[in-house]
């Protein structure tokens, strides 16, 4: 890892114009990771594009340089930057539009299959912002108000506000460093797991209206037709699956949400310790123990709903039987 973070150094400091990339459907963590890194590149004199696949979220809007974020690689950068992201195919769009590999892949996802030239992956971590907090100094990049507020964004939302089964003791700290270095908290707690849009509050409505949940296993879907009926526009759930794993006897949650041209994404949360990610990798998809997603092509919702299912029952049966995972 040395070796590679001093050639990722090199490499960043070499560059003149880097391109920064995350994942389809962002989250918290891959807005916040790629504009945190931008801000502190930017810091050291470099030029740097953010680029996602798809729009930054409503929520993330807040964040200093979300509105610059554009969907389409700039063809001249010489050092293309890849965050929060499992595998290339969760660039999407972004992924099949560049014409070179990806240079530096950082990352904190266990099923991350290490596609960059460089890749520095830390899965002990509780999200790939708790990994950069680490990386800049080796980096030589600098740590200010700017930079703190993206990378907590990123830390707070991964952690589920710091209640997810990887938020350890130095979780806590890189939060305190970060406030330290002028990372507002309150306000991003505030803004990013309590607020909601009017939108995404009906959404829950219509898809809690439909949950369902037997033997432990929570799921429900999102359509395209009931997405349409109240207005809601963004790609993804509004959080809904964090939602079914409030139910009590709920060992794991899926949401199933509908998309154009035959696709539908799949998110899973875990509360008992059932590792997600390995039942996500069957499917194409990737995360984490407890959290962890899915993009399948050419189904239909009950399509895909059925083979999951049957999919992930299997799986916890499994983990039972083993004696929760002992």
């Amino acid at each position: 890892m040395k070796a590679e973070l001093r050639k990722a150094r090199r490499w960043l400091h070499a560059a003149e114009h880097i391109c920064v990339v995350s994942h389809t459907s962002p989250d918290g963590d891959a807005v916040g990771s790629m504009l945190g890194l931008t801000w502190a590149l930017r810091a050291a004199g470099k030029r740097v594009s953010p680029v996602l696949p798809d729009d930054v979220p409503a929520t993330f809007a807040f964040l200093p340089g979300s509105a610059e974020v554009t969907q389409e690689a700039p063809a001249d950068a010489d050092l293309l930057v890849a965050l929060d992201t499992a595998d290339i195919e969760r660039l999407g769009s972004l992924g099949r539009q560049l014409d070179r590999p990806i240079d530096i892949n950082i990352d904190h996802h266990v099923s991350n299959s290490r596609f960059g030239s460089i890749n520095l992956v830390a899965s002990d971590t509780a999200a790939t912002a708790e990994h950069l907090v680490e990386l800049l100094q080796p980096f030589s990049l600098a740590l200010d108000e700017q930079v703190a507020n993206c990378l907590l964004t990123g830390l707070v939302t991964d952690s589920l506000g710091f209640r997810t089964d990887s938020t350890g003791s130095a979780t806590l700290a890189t939060a305190q460093k970060l406030m330290q270095h002028g990372g507002r908290l309150h306000e991003i707690y505030e803004r990013t797991l309590h607020r909601r849009s009017f939108e995404a509050i009906k959404l829950w409505g219509q898809a809690l209206g439909t949950a369902r949940c037997e033997d432990g296993l929570a799921w429900t879907q999102v359509t395209l037709e009931g997405k349409a009926e109240i207005g809601y526009t963004a790609n993804g759930d509004a959080d809904v699956v964090s939602q079914l794993t409030a139910i009590e006897g709920a060992e794991v949650a899926v949401v199933f949400v509908e998309r154009p041209d035959a696709e539908v994404k799949i998110s899973w949360r875990a509360v008992s310790g059932l590792d997600v990610a390995a039942i996500a990798q069957h499917f194409g998809g990737g995360g984490h123990r407890a959290a962890a997603g899915a993009n399948m092509h050419g189904t239909t919702l009950a399509q895909a709903e059925r083979m999951v299912l049957r999919r992930t029952r299997a799986a916890l049966q499994q983990y039972r039987q083993n004696g929760s995972g002992r």
